[in-house]
């Protein structure tokens, strides 16, 4: 498949055995061999899962439906293909820098009309001067080794996956060695909307 534009837009999608966990409406910053960055700009419409009966839930262990809501926050994903993490600057009103965020995920898959990939629950938090950090979503975690969504083994790996993409962020390894705190979208770009064809592949 080819390549996209900066500006373009793109419907990313997380996947569960087969069926559609949530659904974000991005924008292409950079799609390169070594880099894809994609952009969250606040409003933008995602869906995401409730129960049969309309609850918000957080594990795919139960039957769930998707529901329209909007993102509340600018972020930028970086993502260095085939790894199973990308990091997210995500930012306040007025682009005040609220943190660093680790997200653990399988690799992103790309797709015609963007990319799939899967959330693994444990995500990390770092402060946005890189001094502090924190493992977020523990418990969550744990009930999902008990709930029988990862392994023990998988747990581990992921766990260990987080360990290495902080070591790299805190290190400044390409490509954060990049001032991405002061990147800014360009205001040309219209937001982003979820694209036809997202419930094909369930």
């Amino acid at each position: 498949m080819s390549r996209w534009s900066a500006g373009n837009p793109v419907t990313v999608r997380e996947i569960w055995q087969g069926k559609v966990w949530t659904v974000r409406a991005l924008t292409i910053v950079r799609d390169e061999p070594d880099l894809l960055a994609l952009y969250q700009p606040a409003g933008a419409p995602w869906k995401r899962p409730r129960s049969l009966d309309g609850r918000l839930v957080r594990l795919p262990d139960q039957p769930w439906q998707l529901h329209d809501a909007a993102l509340t926050e600018d972020a930028l994903r970086l993502i260095l293909p085939g790894q199973g993490h990308s990091v997210l600057l995500i930012w306040r009103q007025r682009w005040d820098l609220m943190c660093w965020y680790i997200n653990l995920e399988e690799p992103f898959r790309r797709t015609p009309i963007g990319f799939d990939y899967m959330d693994q629950t444990l995500d990390i938090v770092v402060e946005p001067d890189l001094t502090s950090w924190r493992w977020k979503d523990e418990d969550e975690f744990e009930e999902a080794l008990a709930k029988g969504v990862y392994s023990p083994e998988q747990m581990l790996e992921i766990r260990a996956e987080g360990e290495r993409a902080l070591a790299q962020l805190l290190a400044r390894e390409p490509p954060f060695d990049e001032r991405w705190e002061d990147w800014r979208p360009d205001p040309a770009w219209r937001r982003p909307e979820i694209g036809a064809g997202w419930q094909e592949g369930e």
